[in-house]
């Protein structure tokens, strides 16, 4: 019973419904990560490339020169232009696009075109445009939907689970297409193609979903009833629910005090207070990155083949295993993320992580050959080990953190700016560590273990903690006047409210005064007047 309540908690098992359907979306970036590892190490996907060290770092990272644009402009804009749910709808279709560009005959300009298209930043991932948009999008939906007291188990569930769901079906489908090698490139060919459907899936998903309340209240702020409405239904309750009064007098509390503000790019930069949530929002998102995982995720085939585990398709194996449990893993942060902190979690995931490291980095500069069967297994345990603890530490938490520090009138850009953070530590780590891993050889996961030491220390000191505070009161945080508490000092806050209720009751007594009358039209035909 305690499973499902967490869960599926009973006030707001709707809102959990369909927002743990969202990894419907997260899970297109998961395969596309996953499925690039196992090409990677694909002998007739080099030998069509002619892929070199080089190029494999190109491959697995050019699509974050195009991360960076979506980050930048196109991911928040479009957000804000369109609404969450249609900037989902429009990037995953754009992803689909790069996909199909990928699988078609072609050259090496031509893949990375694709590339570029295709992938954007979700987390450890292999981005590009159209997933830019969609990691973007996701995450500020959810953060927006979620009941605040789950805000960062859903966040979490959300963009990890999906991701690792994706990581594992491309594992697998990897692992099973590596047997065929007839016809000349169908393996990875067909490897590729099988993310378009989750795509599809999730499109079609999207047309039963609500908007975002809070979007709704930011875009039409004339109609409020919109977005009382969607917020009451994603609580499993009526506009009267005192917990629906509550939020909605928060929201429009907040939304009155906030709009003498500046909204969009600007107002990102035109106060003390918002430039230094930017410096946390990309100080977050760079927590998820910093330790590596990227480098040892994206080339894992080929650091299990370095460590000796080379025979025939154990690397590939291996690798499925790993998702397989890191699936399951996940959970973890889903159950005591609101119940310990966003902190708590990442300094115990990140003290994990650096212990596995340092005995890892010990054993391959002891064993530098491979000649040591026992070692071998251990190193492989250290790997299992410090993928499985970011999954539910600092893999979930990052986007969870950035997406929720941020006041709704410049949410959606300053969530995009903040991801540059991700994207600066993917880029330094993933690109240079084919070369580096190959002219550096077993030291070079010293490197790794020294920036996860790094980053467990300045969690220690610098981040703050946002567990349970609703998105319209971080600005104390932040040394910032309460949104909230501002507004409710402005009688335009209590007006909206008391029109907005108002409305709904004048709807109600129209509805039940129609009843009232096809009701005695009923009884009157009845008695035959």
């Amino acid at each position: 019973m305690g499973f499902f309540q967490n869960f599926l908690p009973k006030e707001d098992r709707f809102a959990a419904l369909m927002l743990y359907g969202m990894v419907f979306s997260t899970c297109f970036n998961g395969y596309d990560a996953g499925i690039m590892t196992v090409i990677l190490a694909d002998k007739q996907f080099i030998s069509y490339y002619n892929v070199d060290a080089t190029k494999s770092g190109v491959i697995a990272t050019i699509p974050w020169a195009s991360t960076g644009l979506a980050q930048l402009f196109v991911g928040g804009t479009l957000a804000s232009m369109v609404g969450r749910l249609w900037a989902l709808r429009i990037s995953i279709a754009f992803m689909i696009i790069g996909v199909i560009v990928q699988v078609v005959p072609n050259t090496y300009a031509v893949l990375i075109v694709g590339r570029l298209i295709t992938q954007v930043p979700l987390y450890l991932n292999s981005y590009g445009l159209g997933f830019g948009c969609v990691y973007i999008a996701t995450n500020l939906y959810v953060a927006e939907c979620a009941p605040r007291s789950l805000r960062g188990s859903f966040v979490g569930t959300v963009s990890q689970f999906g991701y690792q769901l994706g990581t594992l079906i491309a594992f697998w489908s990897g692992y099973g297409m590596s047997y065929h090698h007839s016809p000349y490139n169908i393996a990875w060919r067909v490897s590729n193609v099988i993310q378009i459907p989750i795509g599809l899936t999730f499109i079609v998903l999207s047309f039963w979903y609500l908007e975002s309340p809070r979007w709704l209240l930011e875009k039409y702020p004339e109609t409020p009833e919109r977005c009382l409405t969607a917020l009451a239904k994603l609580r499993s309750g009526t506009v009267d629910d005192e917990r629906v009064r509550m939020e909605f007098h928060e929201l429009v509390s907040s939304h009155e005090y906030r709009k003498q503000f500046k909204t969009g790019y600007m107002g990102l930069f035109a106060s003390a207070g918002m430039r230094k949530r930017l410096a946390y929002g990309f100080y977050a998102t760079s927590l998820q990155q910093i330790g590596g995982i990227a480098a040892l995720t994206m080339y894992a085939a080929l650091i299990y083949q370095s460590l000796g585990w080379d025979k025939g398709h154990q690397a590939l194996a291996i690798n499925g295993i790993q998702a397989a449990l890191q699936l399951v893993v996940v959970l973890v942060n889903t159950f005591t993320v609101d119940r310990f902190g966003r902190k708590s979690l990442l300094i115990a995931g990140f003290a994990i992580q650096s212990l596995a490291l340092l005995i890892l980095s010990s054993l391959t500069t002891s064993f530098p050959d491979n000649n040591n069967k026992a070692a071998a297994v251990v190193e492989i345990a250290m790997l299992f080990i410090v993928g499985l603890t970011y999954c539910w530490s600092n893999g979930p938490i990052a986007p969870a953190i950035a997406s929720e520090i941020f006041p709704q009138e410049v949410r959606d850009k300053a969530f995009g700016l903040s991801l540059l953070g991700q994207t600066a530590c993917l880029l330094a780590l993933t690109q240079p560590w084919p070369k580096f891993n190959q002219e550096v050889g077993p030291k070079s996961y010293w490197l790794l273990f020294a920036l996860n030491v790094a980053a467990l220390i300045s969690v220690v000191f610098i981040l703050p903690e946002t567990k349970g505070i609703s998105l319209e009161r971080m600005d104390k945080l932040f040394g910032e006047v309460d949104a909230v508490s501002a507004g409710e000092e402005q009688t335009s806050a209590e007006k909206i409210e008391a029109l907005t209720y108002s409305g709904h009751e004048m709807d109600n007594k129209v509805m039940g005064t129609s009843a009232h009358h096809v009701e005695s039209a009923s009884s009157a035909k009845e008695r035959g007047v």
